[in-house]
């Protein structure tokens, strides 16, 4: 199957540019969305859903705009950690945010599925508890970016109120494991 096919039917929602946008605040300049617009992307028009395979390309305008001294695989875990914390501040981010914290990691990490399901309708994940306190999360597709990844499950992990490490701890493409341990 040809790899325009498999990426025609997968969308990124306008909930995770909003995310961008909140998470970087005045970062996210006029020149950005001047840019972002010549790029496709009007972001005073927000399209409900973006095709998936055009997310990169607004990715790396943002990453190299906002954390232009910053190594490639730095910025896409700044653009993941930012996603989450913008996300939490928006309307369902925030009432979600607070139900997570009653449940805690364990029912959280078990229910990913339905967090992605936020933000673009083909990310699926896997939770394997190693202990109390560590778990491998294997995401079925991180287009190549890991490190975005590893962002998105550190910001997770400040709306738990946990102190601890994301690392990825395989790859195996398309997807990746990530080995979350927190105290």
């Amino acid at each position: 199957m040809a790899t325009d096919d498999v990426w025609k039917d997968r969308f990124a929602f306008s909930s995770l540019i909003e995310g961008y946008m909140k998470g970087l605040g005045d970062k996210f300049t006029p020149a950005l969305k001047t840019k972002l617009k010549a790029a496709g992307l009007d972001v005073a028009k927000m399209p409900p859903a973006v095709p998936a395979l055009e997310m990169p390309k607004y990715m790396f305008l943002i990453v190299d705009e906002v954390w232009p001294d910053e190594p490639r695989v730095e910025q896409l875990r700044l653009l993941g950690l930012t996603a989450i914390r913008g996300w939490r501040h928006g309307l369902l981010g925030s009432a979600v945010c607070s139900m997570l914290r009653l449940i805690g990691p364990r029912r959280t990490l078990t229910r990913l599925d339905r967090a992605f399901q936020t933000t673009n309708n083909f990310n699926r994940a896997t939770t394997e508890f190693l202990s109390d306190k560590e778990a491998l999360i294997t995401v079925n597709d991180v287009q190549e970016m890991p490190s975005y990844w590893v962002g998105i499950f550190e910001a997770g992990a400040e709306i738990l109120g946990l102190e601890g490490t994301v690392q990825v701890d395989s790859q195996t493409f398309p997807g990746a494991t990530f080995r979350i341990k927190w105290k």
